[in-house]
């Protein structure tokens, strides 16, 4: 068995991302990659296993490739890297592209499954005693062209009069893991997601659903009366939701006086509607900065002794988290820009996404605790730390990968690595 250890100092051999290795060292030390072996796809397999191309897609993520274009570049050189996942070198993109192009429905359902399986024995938030929240919400990815499967018209925030899909998610805000996605043509409501998106949710958090610890955060697009009425069906689960007619709302608000509402924020105000069941009705006024006023529903099963008014708007506003990992997650891992025309093949990188998103929380989370890297953020790792080289250096043992402490960042990163902990960390080299 050969080992990668790390360390800081002077060295001139074959260069490395010193990021890259790092997160793959870590993923093999816990064996985040051994359910891939198994999965099953028609292909011929001559150079590389169907194992070894969809390892290099998760790489591809992970160092922040922008297309299957920027494989030839990123990962012609990483041949340290390439060795620890039992491969001389790493695939080009042209097989990449035959890879998603040869997805279907059933490689979707493995994905999903590989997901849930190394959810639930790596996760943050399931191992968690506290209260776990989980935001729901749909995102669009345009795709304008006539040759994109299954692409239709819908709704994309500012952009009008475009082809694309939808994409729904259940995101753990506070520990930032994925916890399930959903694909689908432009212009499917997000509403018809919320059974998978629940189903998918409550499949790893029974515990916390038992001890009413589990609590789902919603949007409007959620926030219709039948919708409702299924989440309180649902026992032990604490819920959020915008409600969904704004009109329904300002009818509400016109006799409401406006000294009896509570400021809650700068251009904000609450106040609690009477209610005789068990859902609170939190009415939101909003000044918007042309001077008018916006009324919006919160309802909620959170008993008021739990949180008031003012705190259930500030706790619903943290859905933010759901919003902000969209918007990262098309920019740095860049899911804007579809891989493949293929609609299984969209939907099967997106789930790569999700598990190469967690794994890289996971190692942040566990090998750069206590150090000032523990709180920084995907962008910043894989686009700043991961452009970090180092040096590697053959040894007896295995490989010593020498990172030169030239920058701030990469003495931070050379000093978190380095630690005895990380030394222990093994890979197994592809046979001669």
């Amino acid at each position: 068995m050969n080992r990668v250890t790390f360390s800081k100092g002077d060295c001139k051999e074959q260069t490395t991302s010193a990021w890259l290795a790092a997160v793959l060292t870590f993923a093999n030390d816990i064996g985040l990659f051994k359910p891939f072996k198994g999965f099953t796809l028609k292909m011929k397999e001559v150079h590389y296993s169907v194992y070894q191309k969809l390892l290099t897609v998760i790489v591809s993520i992970i160092i922040g490739c922008e297309s299957t274009k920027d494989i030839n570049e990123k990962l012609s050189g990483e041949k340290l890297s390439a060795n620890m996942l039992e491969m001389e070198r790493f695939p080009d993109q042209s097989q990449i592209n035959i890879l998603l192009n040869r997805m279907d429905d059933n490689a979707v359902i493995q994905f999903k499954d590989i997901h849930h399986n190394l959810f639930m024995k790596h996760s943050l938030s399931v191992n968690s005693p506290d209260a776990v929240v989980v935001d729901f919400d749909q995102s669009g990815l345009i795709a304008n062209g006539k040759t994109y499967e299954f692409a239709d018209k819908g709704y994309f925030p500012k952009k009008k009069n475009q082809c694309g899909y939808q994409l729904s998610a259940a995101f753990a805000g506070k520990h930032k893991e994925t916890i399930g996605l959903f694909l689908d043509p432009g212009n499917n409501h997000c509403q018809n997601r919320l059974d998978d998106l629940i189903d998918s949710t409550l499949s790893k958090f029974k515990e916390h659903l038992k001890s009413g610890k589990l609590i789902v955060r919603a949007d409007s697009g959620y926030g219709a009366s039948d919708n409702i009425e299924k989440l309180k069906s649902i026992p032990g689960l604490k819920f959020v939701v915008k409600g969904y007619s704004t009109i329904k709302a300002k009818n509400l608000a016109a006799n409401i006086p406006y000294e009896d509402y509570i400021q809650a924020d700068k251009a904000a105000w609450v106040y609690e509607l009477q209610s005789d069941g068990c859902l609170r009705v939190i009415l939101v006024q909003i000044l918007q900065r042309s001077g008018a006023l916006t009324y919006t529903t919160l309802i909620t099963n959170i008993s008021s002794k739990s949180m008031s008014a003012v705190e259930l708007f500030h706790f619903y506003n943290g859905r933010q988290t759901i919003e902000a990992f969209f918007k990262m997650a098309k920019n740095v891992y860049s899911i804007k820009n579809l891989r493949t025309r293929k609609f299984y093949g969209i939907y099967a990188f997106l789930w790569l996404v999700f598990v190469a998103h967690n794994l890289v929380i996971w190692f942040r989370t566990i090998m750069l605790k206590g150090s000032k890297l523990e709180h920084a953020g995907v962008r910043a790792l894989v686009r700043k730390v991961g452009s970090i080289r180092a040096f590697v250096e053959k040894t007896p043992e295995g490989f010593h990968v020498i990172i030169q402490p030239i920058s701030k960042l990469a003495k931070i990163l050379a000093e978190a690595l380095s630690r005895p902990k990380y030394i222990q960390l093994c890979f197994q080299l592809p046979p001669n």
